[in-house]
């Protein structure tokens, strides 16, 4: 119970504290239009990533706090490149089919780095998580490398409307907090780690980005695959899996508006 109070605290005073800092220091770089057409910040992101590795280096010990870090890390890299060093890849494509269409054409878009690096981070932290001996092993860590991978997406592609992103990874987060007592602290972690980031996303100030919403998702992974038993880690890849599937053909948005219980969920809070 201490571990867990130590991590969420310092993982919540960190993000807000994060927050508090950028907002008098304006990175104009950061800056980008909203759905509404209006200025927000992508400086969510960076109270995100620091609260994630805050809470992890003070939840996790040894290869779950690497597995940890290397989901952090890759996918805070690959946001970055998403959101700021698109000029530097070529013409951009719309989702998986839509990357790795202009990969076959010779087109290396940010997508498909992001696909890359976020992979590889993903499977390294299989790997530390499993440390496989056997080719059983092996299967069950390339299944946490795509729940990981997966996951980091899926919350990226949720990354649409104010808080919904934080939302949904800290309802995620909240059965393993109540379930597993040994990711709790990260679990607990993660939680405050939204907290801490939401007032500002909520108010339209701030957005994740990539950069924030990948590394809340593949933290979200890493959690779920540590606490979960084989079948049901199959399970939880099938829905992460066919949402992000789903996604490609209808949107997440559009379904969410015209259910009045998500909706609501969804709306509540913003200013």
């Amino acid at each position: 119970m201490k571990r867990s109070l130590l991590a969420g605290f310092s993982a919540l005073a960190v993000s807000a504290g994060v927050g508090e800092v950028v907002r008098r220091m304006p990175l104009p770089t950061w800056d980008r239009d909203s759905y509404t057409g209006s200025v927000v910040s992508l400086t969510g992101g960076l109270q995100a990533v620091a609260g994630v590795l805050a809470g992890t280096a003070l939840a996790e010990d040894g290869w779950a706090r690497v597995a940890g870090m290397s989901a952090t890390v890759s996918s805070a890299a690959a946001g970055y490149i998403d959101d700021h060093m698109e000029e530097q890849f070529s013409a951009q494509g719309k989702g998986f089919r839509g990357h790795l269409g202009a990969l076959k054409r010779g087109r290396v878009t940010s997508g498909v780095a992001k696909i890359a690096i976020i992979g590889a981070g993903a499977a390294f932290s299989g790997v530390a998580l499993e440390k496989p001996r056997h080719v059983r092993g092996l299967v069950i860590a390339g299944l946490d490398a795509a729940m990981i991978a997966g996951s980091a997406n899926l919350i990226n592609l949720l990354d649409l409307r104010p808080g919904r992103a934080l939302k949904v990874t800290a309802l995620g987060a909240l059965p393993v907090a109540c379930l597993s007592q040994q990711s709790r602290p990260a679990a607990v972690a993660l939680i405050a780690t939204c907290l801490g980031t939401v007032r500002d996303d909520l108010a339209g100030r701030t957005m994740l980005g990539d950069f924030g919403a990948n590394v809340l998702g593949a933290q979200l992974g890493v959690l779920l695959t540590r606490s979960s038993s084989t079948p049901l880690k199959f399970a939880l890849f099938s829905v992460i899996s066919g949402l992000t599937m789903a996604s490609e053909k209808i949107s997440f948005s559009a379904v969410i508006d015209n259910n009045t219980f998500l909706r609501a969920i969804d709306q509540l809070g913003r200013h």
